[in-house]
């Protein structure tokens, strides 16, 4: 009788692990390394049907994203990129002048894995959480103890 207590004790603990781990992973996206989106940012190219923002200064990018114009960036840390204005390209001429390495492209992906976005940045991970009604909410790559011993 006492191990049936524990089985049933370890099934409980299970079955509430699972229940907490998979209502988790259902607002979280992911980026997914693309070459292609590599070459899009490279050629200093906007998309149609995306808005893009920047993190960091203007002078120190830290990440470029282009989230499709459906969503909506729920983060105050990003700064709105005017299309037509050239700021994109000298963000982008900052990003690429980087002593860290050279950045890299990715595709935003939903938890779904449909692609919402596109990513420019020398930080080839950063965590992408979603909200009601198309709200995503893209967290800075950036952390300074990435960079304590420059």
């Amino acid at each position: 009788m006492d191990n049936i207590k524990k089985r049933l004790i370890l099934l409980g603990i299970i079955i509430l692990a699972a229940g907490i781990f998979s209502g988790c992973g259902g607002t979280y996206g992911r980026l997914r390394t693309s070459p292609e989106i590599t070459q899009v940012f490279l050629q200093k190219q906007m998309l149609p049907g995306y808005n893009y923002y920047y993190d960091g200064r203007k002078a120190i990018p830290y990440a470029v994203v282009g989230l499709r114009d459906d969503y909506v960036m729920n983060s105050k840390f990003w700064t709105s990129i005017e299309k037509d204005s050239g700021q994109f390209g000298r963000l982008l001429d900052w990003l690429y002048g980087s002593d860290i390495s050279s950045p890299r492209g990715a595709e935003i992906l939903d938890p779904e894995g449909n692609q919402i976005g596109i990513w420019f940045s020398v930080y080839n991970n950063t965590r992408v959480e979603f909200g009601p009604d198309k709200q995503v909410n893209v967290f800075s790559p950036y952390s300074p103890t990435r960079h304590s011993n420059l």
